[in-house]
């Protein structure tokens, strides 16, 4: 993430490493792998040592940062994550959607016994995605995908501390394999009268429950009074964007509507990225190819300028010097505004 999503939400949150006056503490820990293990497609659960002293509220998120990684990229070595885990657990759990980044590569290859550094804001004015004191308001989770770790960090929370509030969940995933927690989440909603769970399916043909987008139909059908509830939406940024809106059109209130973005693992991101970088090698191709022609062609017209000189002026070298100024004054300026031109497509 880029002033993207990590110097942004630490701007948002006005942390401080020294906790200065006035600011929030950021309270940073050294924490242990335990242990690895693919839970879904593409989606890894990645088990930590809690530090003594650890607290945080469900839904929470953590900045995480690699110790010496063996590689970087641009898109540097620290990411945000919702913890997956409860503060009842005695671990920390995180799961993500793996994709090909220096971060998650080296991630993935870690081993039992292996640290990373965390950071969590202590008393955080960001608990937009905690669970609402006030249990006469039922609360929705509205998910997406890998949306579902906070979302199922409270909801876990909640029927562990056997509190009151009325939980539902509309999960929508591709297939079943896509869906992170499905067995877990199936498991609670067996036990627990008071969570309903709706997981929909938007390309499987062998999966026997709700199919389909969350729409407003879907909403109507499992949520007595729309209004009522507060919502918690979470996904890629697409989808938290439409289901901001299909809950503003059935007259939810902005301020009863919680959100959070996912931006890790977008498949049209990955793809654009994709794109643009056979473009970038196909701009350079062009450039170089550009720049090879303007030298040629000005050669040729520097040496017909200079040819009414004489023959015998070639073998002295101040004529070379001097044609060679001209061409690099000429060619400078031409550089630069194809340099400009290029960058200004794209």
């Amino acid at each position: 993430m880029s002033e993207s999503m990590h110097e942004k939400m630490m701007r948002v949150h006005g942390a401080t490493q020294g906790g200065k006056s006035g600011k929030r503490q950021l309270l940073s820990y050294e924490i242990t792998l335990k242990h690895k293990s693919d839970i879904a497609n593409d989606t890894c659960a990645f088990t930590f040592s809690k530090p003594k002293g650890f607290s945080f509220k469900a839904g929470q998120h953590i900045r995480m940062t690699l110790i010496n990684p063996l590689e970087t990229d641009s898109e540097g070595d620290s990411r945000f994550f919702s913890l997956a885990s409860t503060p009842l657990d005695k671990d920390l759990l995180i799961a993500m959607r793996m994709r090909d980044t220096a971060f998650k590569r080296v991630l993935g290859t870690m081993k039992r016994g292996d640290k990373v550094k965390i950071q969590i804001m202590a008393h955080s004015m960001h608990e937009s995605f905690t669970l609402h004191d006030d249990a006469a308001k039922p609360a929705v989770f509205v998910v997406g995908g890998i949306g579902i770790v906070p979302a199922y960090s409270i909801i876990k929370d909640a029927l562990e501390r056997k509190l009151p509030h009325k939980l539902t969940l509309l999960y929508s995933n591709r297939r079943p394999e896509d869906a992170t927690f499905l067995n877990e989440l199936q498991q609670l909603a067996k036990k627990n009268p008071r969570f309903k769970l709706v997981a929909t399916m938007t390309e499987s043909e062998d999966w026997s429950g709700t199919t389909g987008r969350i729409n407003e139909t879907m909403l109507r059908k499992y949520i007595k009074d729309v209004q009522k509830p507060i919502y918690y939406v979470a996904g890629l940024p697409a989808m938290v964007s439409s289901m901001k809106r299909l809950l503003a059109d059935v007259g939810v209130s902005d301020s009863m509507i919680r959100a959070e973005e996912f931006t890790g693992f977008d498949l049209n991101a990955i793809t654009r990225e994709t794109t643009h970088k056979r473009r970038s090698y196909a701009t350079i191709i062009i450039i170089a190819a550009v720049v090879i022609a303007m030298i040629m062609i000005h050669t040729g017209i520097a040496f017909a300028l200079f040819k009414g000189i004489g023959s015998s002026s070639f073998n002295s070298p101040i004529l070379y010097i001097a044609i060679g100024i001209f061409l690099g004054v000429l060619m400078t300026f031409k550089f630069k505004y194809l340099l400009n031109f290029v960058r200004r497509g794209k």
